[in-house]
């Protein structure tokens, strides 16, 4: 009989190859798709992904530090991007349908709240200025790619293996 640990270890194992080969056959449907997440706790990455499972959030941004320091991919409009969940599994496609460069200082109300995880432009300031210094990198004139998006596909559980458009 094997030892529980060793059992357990092989079972990581085999959700995480069928992790990898059905993101491999989400990006033959999608080339040149992204892999991210929305989010940098296992937390707000579910709270995330179901806000835009269910339309209510349809904007993001990206810091052009991220970008330029490759750990993250410049969005493009008409591209689609594969979100991952907290288990680091496809749960959603979105295709970038508009693209703003701004600061961080002059974010307007609108952007804001189209990322719908606020309900002001100060408490949506005071999210990002939170996440950012988690990340060691704000800067009140920081540059932000704020990006539009619809939602494509909702892989939901991994194990379901189907998708819905929504």
């Amino acid at each position: 009989r094997e030892p529980e640990c060793a059992h357990r270890a092989h079972k990581i194992w085999c959700v995480q190859d069928v992790i990898m080969v059905r993101l491999a056959e989400i990006k033959k449907r999608h080339p040149g798709a992204a892999t991210f997440s929305f989010g940098d706790t296992p937390a707000l990455i579910a709270e995330l992904n179901g806000l835009v499972c269910v339309g209510k959030k349809r904007a993001t941004c990206t810091a052009m530090v991220d970008v330029d320091a490759g750990r993250e991919k410049m969005p493009a409009v008409g591209r689609r991007d594969i979100a991952l969940g907290p288990d680091g599994a496809p749960a959603l496609v979105i295709e970038t349908v508009e693209l703003r460069q701004v600061t961080w200082a002059a974010t307007t109300e609108e952007m804001a709240m189209a990322e719908c995880e606020d309900e002001t432009l100060e408490s949506w300031r005071a999210g990002r200025r939170r996440y950012y210094e988690r990340q060691e990198i704000f800067d009140g004139d920081m540059v932000l790619i704020w990006e539009r998006f619809e939602g494509i596909e909702d892989f939901g559980k991994i194990s379901a293996g189907t998708a819905r458009n929504f």
